[in-house]
C-alpha cells in the first residue's frame, strides 16, 4: 500500500489485520504503531516493522491513516492524546489548515458522531467490527462509513480488511450493535458451546483426545455444510432428524429448555451493551 498507516492499540485484533496485510503483501512501507506494552513494540518492530513507540506523539499522527484498535474504554483518551497534536480544542474543530486523515476504528460500539467530537469533524471516518477468526484470515468484518466519504477511503479500508477474511458494508450505523452481537461476540459462543460438548464428551465417556477431535470436527462440516447447501439450517437439521431418533431425542431437550429464545436473549443483551458503549464519556 502506498499511504502510511498508524495502528493505535497492538493487541489480538490488530495484529491480525496486520498480519493478514504482511500475508498478502499490502504493508505499508510507513508503519507505525502506539502502544504502552514494550513486549507488543517488539513483535510488531521485529514481525511488521512498524516503528513503535510507547504514547502518541507527532510522528504517529502524520500517517495517512490512523487504525484505532483500543477498547471502547481507551477510546476518548486516546483521541484527546491525537487531538493533542492536530490542532484541536479538544477534537471539537481542526485549526484552520490542520491536515486531515483516514480514521479506521475497531472499537465496539462508539459512533462515529462521537468520534468526529473528540478527534475533529474534517477527518474521514469509516467503522469496522471484525471479529478473532481474522486471526488466521478466516473473520467476518462489517464496514459504516457516512455516504459522503470518497471511494477512495472506502477502498482502503476494504483491501486492508479484505486481508482478514470476508466483509460486507452496511448502509444504517445502528446495524453496527447487531453486527457486534452476531458476530464480533460470536465466536465466543461458538468455543463456549465446544467447552460444553467435549464436556458432555468426556461424561458420556469418551477421552479428551477423542472428544475434541469429533466435537471440532463435526462443528466446522456443519459449517461448510451450511455454507455450501442451498437447503436452509432448517432443512439441514430435519434432513439429520429421525422420527424418534437420537437426535429427535437431543433436541427435544433443547427445545424445553427454549434453546432459541437462549440465544435471542443473549444476543439481543450483548446489542444492547453495544449501544451502551455508545454513551460512554
Amino acid at each position: 500500500m502506498n499511504e502510511s498507516i498508524s495502528f493505535f492499540g497492538g493487541g489480538n485484533m490488530a495484529s491480525a489485520i496486520a498480519g493478514g496485510m504482511q500475508a498478502a503483501n499490502r504493508l505499508p512501507q510507513t508503519l507505525r504503531l502506539v502502544d504502552p506494552d514494550p513486549r507488543v513494540r517488539e513483535v510488531w518492530a521485529e514481525r511488521y516493522g512498524a516503528t513503535c513507540i510507547a504514547t502518541v506523539d507527532a510522528p504517529a499522527c502524520e500517517s495517512d491513516y490512523w487504525v484505532l484498535a483500543v477498547k471502547p474504554q481507551q477510546m476518548k483518551d486516546l483521541c484527546q492524546a491525537i487531538a493533542c497534536f492536530q490542532g484541536s480544542d479538544g477534537g471539537a474543530a481542526l485549526s484552520p489548515g490542520a491536515r486531515t486523515h483516514g480514521v479506521i476504528s475497531v472499537a465496539a460500539g462508539v459512533r462515529i458522531a462521537r468520534l468526529a467530537q473528540w478527534l475533529g469533524h474534517s477527518h474521514r471516518y469509516i467503522r469496522c467490527m471484525p471479529n478473532t477468526p481474522a486471526l488466521i484470515g478466516r473473520g467476518v468484518t462489517a464496514l459504516y462509513a457516512d455516504e459522503h466519504l470518497p471511494e477512495h477511503d472506502k477502498a482502503v479500508a476494504q483491501r486492508i480488511i479484505d486481508c482478514v477474511g470476508k466483509s460486507l458494508w452496511l448502509s444504517n450505523e445502528d446495524a453496527m450493535d447487531a453486527v457486534t452481537a452476531v458476530s464480533g461476540s460470536g465466536p465466543a459462543y461458538v468455543f463456549r458451546m465446544i467447552e460444553a460438548m467435549q464436556d458432555a464428551a468426556l461424561s458420556l465417556g469418551l477421552n479428551s483426545e477423542a472428544s475434541r477431535i469429533l466435537v471440532l470436527e463435526t462443528l466446522r462440516g456443519a459449517s461448510e455444510l451450511a455454507a455450501q447447501s442451498t437447503l436452509t439450517p432448517a432443512q439441514l437439521r430435519e434432513q439429520v432428524t429421525s422420527k424418534g431418533g437420537t437426535t429427535a431425542a437431543a433436541l427435544e431437550v433443547f427445545e424445553a429448555e427454549d434453546y432459541g429464545g437462549l440465544i435471542l436473549r443473549a444476543l439481543t443483551r450483548a446489542a444492547a451493551r453495544s449501544a451502551e458503549l455508545a454513551s460512554l464519556d
